[in-house]
């Protein structure tokens, strides 16, 4: 079946990890204007974790992956939820490398998931949207811990910082701009640990589009010429 046709022949907003990018996405909407906006903040924090029991009970078909899941997801989301309920009690570092293990082994389960057959669902595909924001996500959490030792280990460009923070916001923005390598170049990684989490950023990114790529197009084949669809 084409790709036109699977995604006319299923109801998109009915596959579990459709709703699992929804959240994705609302989050990383949300994390800029939090940054700005305090009310906000626990509203993205309670989709960060909506998001990681949505990944949990994507992968409860693989028991061993399921299993591991929830060994990991469970620490995350208590300490997810202890740092929206007290913000200024030295939770933020923990919970920082937690989100960083949880969306890295989140990203690798979903990817055993897509993979794991010689067929592409609907669901996988949203899967592997899923997992490219993950991936985002990942690397913001990984420099907000470089920030945490180093608060110089990124510039932002003054013009676009005025009160010269870094929040979560703008390490997201800037995570999915070196994810993608779009790279607007107002903010720049200045210590070799922050530089070398870009580089190896860039490295998966590239790498991420080129294995789906390779990976559709041997689901798909190119179609013969008179060649009709398949039901």
């Amino acid at each position: 079946m084409s790709l036109p046709r699977l995604f006319h022949s299923r109801a998109w907003w009915r596959q579990p990890s459709a709703t699992m990018v929804l959240a994705l996405a609302a989050s990383v909407v949300i994390y800029p204007f939090a940054d700005e906006t305090r009310a906000l903040r626990p509203l993205a924090q309670v989709l960060d974790v909506a998001v990681v029991l949505m990944v949990v009970r994507l992968i409860r078909a693989q028991a061993e992956m399921w299993r591991s899941g929830w060994v990991i997801a469970l620490p995350t989301v208590t300490l997810q939820l202890a740092h929206l309920l007290w913000p200024h009690a030295g939770i933020e570092l923990p919970m920082l490398v937690a989100q960083v293990v949880f969306h890295g082994y989140a990203a690798i389960a979903l990817l055993a998931y897509v993979l794991g057959d010689d067929v592409i669902t609907l669901d996988e595909l949203f899967a592997i949207a899923g997992i490219y924001v993950l991936l985002g996500l990942l690397w913001a959490s990984a420099y907000a811990i470089v920030i945490h030792y180093d608060a110089n280990a990124i510039f932002i460009n003054p013009s676009n910082n005025p009160d010269g923070t870094t929040g979560f916001g703008d390490l997201v923005y800037y995570s999915l701009t070196t994810l993608t390598s779009t790279g607007y170049g107002e903010i720049t990684p200045v210590s070799p640990a922050a530089r070398a989490l870009a580089m190896l950023q860039q490295i998966v990114g590239v790498l991420f589009v080129a294995i789906l790529i390779a990976r559709l197009a041997g689901v798909y084949p190119p179609r013969q010429p008179g060649a009709a669809d398949e039901d």
